[in-house]
């Protein structure tokens, strides 16, 4: 009777180490995966602040009411407070009535408001659902200063969003130079 060769398997100490370097492997792939989500998050959440900072910066220079309704195309100009609020009024020359722009100087977030005075109503405001009419994540701002001076409109905010348990915040400054004040 011929023997067989003996079939040697794996010894536990083998075992353990290949079993240690997967967890390993594994460990790093995951802690890996989940640093780049967070940053993919971060970036997107960056990404919308900054379409909301656009968006905001071109609804208080042109208006938001057509052709020639905005605060560069306007005259006398003035900046004064409102109650709690900071208040820009502008008379668009090529509309009737004023406009004002509404902002919050304090720390606790609000909305940038744009108010027609043909009507009253509120044309606008920084957040995407102020009215609930959106799903989207709030975008407020803080911290509204305006300043008039030799023909130069200086607005100063921080726009402020939320996402993710994190709180991102970018400053923003408007300089516009008044030719009709």
């Amino acid at each position: 009777m011929k023997c067989l060769p003996k079939k040697s398997g794996f010894t536990l100490t083998e075992l353990i180490v290949a079993l240690t370097i997967s967890i390993m492997v594994f460990s790093a792939m995951g802690s890996l995966l989940s640093r780049c989500f967070s940053l993919w998050m971060d970036a997107s959440a960056n990404w919308k602040i900054a379409q909301h900072s656009r968006i905001t910066r071109a609804r208080i220079l042109s208006g938001g009411f057509g052709p020639g309704s905005g605060l560069l195309s306007s005259s006398n100009t003035t900046v004064s407070a409102y109650g709690s609020w900071d208040r820009i009024r502008f008379y668009p020359i090529a509309v009737s009535g004023y406009r004002e722009v509404y902002g919050w100087p304090s720390d606790v977030p609000q909305n940038i408001w744009l108010k027609n005075s043909v009507d009253g109503q509120l044309a606008w405001a920084q957040s995407v659902s102020y009215a609930g009419a959106s799903s989207e994540p709030l975008v407020k701002a803080t911290a509204f200063d305006a300043v008039l001076s030799n023909k130069v409109m200086t607005i100063n905010y921080t726009l402020n969003f939320s996402a993710m348990g994190k709180d991102f915040e970018q400053p923003q400054t408007i300089r516009a130079y008044l030719i009709n004040q």
